[in-house]
């Protein structure tokens, strides 16, 4: 790579990393006011998870696609339980009772990341990956059949969030620290 190739690398990634990261959403408004905010993201291990799998020469599991409720009013991220045995995510807490989805006392709890994908719009061969780790809860979820889990508070207050149930659209832009989302080119 040549010195002009080298500056125009520098500017681009400047670029990339000074863009405002905003997930928009759109929804028709009866659906957005029955069903609520339903997205697809995926869930994966947590980035100290993934290197003790690797240290101890273990596959790191994939990641899982889920349908995720946006809801501001719960408290911690839930899904459920096959979705975070799938995804390998690490076991903290064996009896974590969930209640206001309904009563489950067979809840767990682990740690792992919500990934959230936003292609560039100030490079199209460029896409931002906002990873949030957390603590996330595993339940039935009996009674859940549009929706594999919620996103809930301490997901959301990474990012400003707006809800226009008129319109049907939500927005949520990402102000959490710029070293948890990942440039990928």
């Amino acid at each position: 790579m040549n010195r002009t190739e080298r500056k125009r690398q520098r500017q681009r990634e400047k670029r990339l990393a000074n863009e405002p990261m905003v997930l928009r959403f759109q929804f028709s408004p009866i659906a957005l006011r029955f069903a609520g905010p339903v997205i697809n993201t995926d869930i994966w291990v947590a980035d100290s998870h993934a290197q003790s799998l690797t240290a101890a020469g273990q596959a790191i599991p994939e990641r899982v696609r889920c349908r995720f409720l946006i809801d501001s009013g719960a408290y911690c991220t839930i899904v459920k339980h096959h979705i975070a045995e799938t995804a390998g995510l690490k076991l903290i807490n064996t009896s974590s009772p969930v209640r206001g989805v309904g009563e489950d006392d067979t809840g767990r709890t682990y740690f792992g990341r919500i990934l959230f994908v936003l292609r560039s719009s100030v490079d199209p061969n460029a896409t931002h990956i906002i990873a949030v780790e957390t603590e996330i809860t595993s339940a039935a979820l009996a009674h859940a059949t549009h929706f594999d889990g919620l996103i809930g508070r301490d997901v959301l207050s990474f990012f400003d969030f707006r809800y226009n149930g008129k319109d049907g659209e939500v927005v949520m832009k990402y102000r959490g620290p710029r070293g948890d989302a990942n440039i990928l080119y």
